[in-house]
């Protein structure tokens, strides 16, 4: 470390060679474009008397208000010597202190980036360059016994009465236990004590881990972690805000510090704190092994009936599951219990939705996976043709069958079977033989379809009386059953009055399998919206705003349905409480005449629908799956452009529960 200061230094040699180097910097910078900012270049003489003068130069210096000094010495521009754009002449105050310099500006204060130095006579050569917390340092030079205070970062003070030896050549301290990486000041005694700092920061170690072993660990279990000087640590925060204080470590030296991962622990980064404010944050990451689930088995499951199966890993930390509708049931309740599946009977009351768990450990968080529950399914067609069995009369006439099973219980639509139908050549699902029906006063042949593996997009042929001239198709959806609905009218050489079988067979794909259910005829389903918020999922870029006093809500419920998967459930907590819907820009929709959607609700309601945050519209809704239809044209509320859509409820005695499904706009 250099020389930081020297008594009697030639004050006016020093201060002209130091105003020549500030105005050199400042004359070159001149020729830059000036921002308009202040810019602080230098300032000098950096070795000065108390009531000498000292100068700062550089851009815009006519913006500043105010310059304050060590500790918090302020001299206002009222105060100023002198000041011009270039530079500021001010007079150093009899109470300032060394260090750094700080400039008040319109914009905001500027620090200068070095320490401003008293002319004092001590001169110091060198000083440790780096000490661990505890340890001592040693200051050298010439006429160091006249120091008679050091202060470390963030103000720690030593008093010579605290000093380890002082000599004419060398002091000796402690460094704080509590010190952090900074600049030293040093204060000197006599009939005008003055002061100084380091030139250079002390760097105070800081504890390091180089690794935590093992990475991976469960809740509860003992984890290492290594590095260096970890006995400064006095606790670690793990990722969750869990904070293990020292005294509750397994052990700690210097290289290692052992101890019990708390059962609210998160994945994540540690952060090891100590008496220094500064806190040292691990490189790596600690992961924290937990249940999580893969899949569960039957989907949808019967409650009272079906025993579930839940696949996944580490599933034998599990002390408890949550199951929606139906609560909380321990592990000893469980039928079979390993690390990789649990077994249980689904219980009665059981509604679709999310599995959470509690840990052996009591840490609590979600399974990952879903309970499905049978949704009532839809009312029964006029004219049937196979729904839980095949219409009077009729039998399988499928065709090129792997298997061909009209009773099977791994996928249905409608009541508890549909039709499971398999071919690896090219055959086709098929039911024949028929007691003749007359369809001819029905509007739609309709039927639902579960694609299988490999089925996204394939093409269904649809055919009536085998006659394959009137060739009708629709598109499969793999892994969902998709209800269809294919006018009667696209039949047009089919004996409608005497339907004797139907078949149903994949196109273009010689291997495939599908499931089928509530196969007949009847009366058209409602018409498509002309422009849709919410079918299965929120359309057209709406998105989901959240709302207020809601117990819960759920925008891909299979609990209720109106018409294909999937609905919006509502649990309201609150009269007016609220789901919203939104987007990023709002529509036009002066070319649309009704505002529409389907509504569920186990009895009778009073509900209100909000357009913009604006106005209520108030109706009331029927028990059962109704239509609401409301005419913009006559709505509360801002009707020619939409961004915002609420769904309030306005019902004192809550909680409410109610289902949305087919919101959207007509013309």
């Amino acid at each position: 470390m250099r020389n930081i200061l020297k008594y009697k230094i030639k004050g006016l040699a020093l201060l002209i060679i130091l105003a020549g180097m500030a105005v050199y910097v400042s004359s070159c910078n001149e020729d830059e474009v000036n921002s308009g900012e202040v810019v602080l270049l230098s300032f000098g003489p950096s070795g000065v008397h108390h009531g000498d003068e000292i100068t700062f130069y550089g851009q815009n210096l006519d913006k500043v208000s105010e310059i304050i000094f060590k500790p918090a010495v302020s001299v206002p521009k009222s105060s100023f010597a002198s000041a011009t754009s270039s530079r500021i002449n001010i007079i150093v105050p009899d109470a300032a202190e060394a260090g750094k310099v700080i400039l008040k500006t319109p914009d905001g204060e500027i620090e200068s980036k070095t320490i401003l130095n008293f002319e004092v006579p001590v001169v110091i050569s060198s000083i440790t360059a780096e000490a661990k917390p505890g340890t001592n340092i040693t200051i050298k030079g010439d006429k160091i016994n006249w120091i008679e205070r050091v202060t470390f970062a963030s103000d720690l003070v030593l008093e010579k009465e605290a000093f380890v030896s002082q000599s004419l050549t060398e002091l000796v301290v402690t460094v704080p236990i509590e010190a952090q990486t900074g600049f030293l000041i040093f204060a000197t005694g006599g009939t005008e004590p003055l002061t100084f700092g380091s030139e250079e920061q002390l760097i105070v170690t800081l504890p390091s881990v180089t690794a935590i072993n093992p990475s991976s660990a469960k809740h509860t279990q003992t984890i290492t972690l290594e590095g260096t000087d970890l006995d400064l640590v006095t606790s670690v925060t793990f990722t969750g805000d869990t904070e293990i204080d020292a005294e509750d470590f397994v052990n700690q030296s210097a290289t290692a510090i052992r101890l019990v991962v708390p059962a609210t622990a998160l994945k994540g980064k540690l952060t090891l704190k100590q008496l220094s404010p500064v806190e040292v944050i691990t490189t790596g990451e600690l992961t924290i092994i937990l249940p999580a689930g893969i899949a569960v088995s039957p989907s949808p499951a019967k409650p009272g009936i079906d025993d579930i199966t839940i696949t996944g890993t580490n599933l034998d930390l599990v002390a408890e599951l949550g199951l929606p509708g139906s609560g909380t049931i321990l592990a000893t309740a469980f039928k079979s219990h390993s690390a990789t599946e649990i077994v249980l009977t689904l219980p009665d009351g059981t509604k679709s939705g999310g599995i959470t768990y509690k840990t052996i450990h009591g840490y609590s968080n979600n399974l990952g996976v879903t309970v499905r529950i049978p949704a009532p399914g839809p009312a029964p067609l006029p004219i049937t043709l196979y729904d839980e069995t095949i219409a009077p009369g009729g039998g399988d006439w499928s065709w090129n069958q792997v298997t061909s099973n009209p009773a099977s219980t791994e996928q249905f639509y409608s009541g508890d079977v549909s039709w499971k139908y398999e071919t690896t050549n090219d055959g086709g699902l098929s039911a024949g033989g028929i007691t003749a029906v007359d369809a001819s006063a029905q509007q739609v042949f309709t039927f639902a379809l579960y694609g299988g593996p490999g089925t996204d997009g394939a093409e269904v042929a649809a055919i009536l009386n085998d006659n394959w001239s009137d060739f009708n198709s629709v598109i499969l959806e793999e892994g969902k059953w998709t209800e269809y609905q294919i006018p009667l009218s696209n039949y047009p050489t089919t004996n409608l009055a005497s339907i004797v079988r139907f078949a149903l067979k994949v196109n273009d794909q010689s291997s495939s399998i599908i499931y089928a259910d509530r196969v007949g005829f009847g009366a058209a389903g409602p018409p498509p919206l002309d422009y849709y918020i919410y079918n299965d999922a929120l359309q057209n870029s709406w998105q989901e705003w959240g709302g207020w006093d809601l117990v819960s809500k759920d925008f891909a419920s299979e609990e209720e349905v109106f018409k294909g998967t999937k609905s919006i459930k509502a649990v309201y907590s609150g009269q007016y409480g609220a789901i919203q819907f939104g987007r990023g820009t709002a529509i036009d929709i002066t070319g649309y005449s009704k505002l529409t959607f389907r509504v569920y609700a186990s009895a009778a309601q009073n509900f209100m629908v909000q357009l913009n945050d604006n106005g209520d519209n108030y109706l009331s809704i029927p028990p059962g799956w109704s239509e609401v239809s409301l005419t913009i044209a006559t709505m509360v509320g801002n009707t020619s452009a939409v961004g915002e859509l609420r769904l309030k409820n306005n019902n004192a005695n809550t909680p409410v529960t109610i289902y949305f499904d087919e919101i959207g706009l007509k013309n």
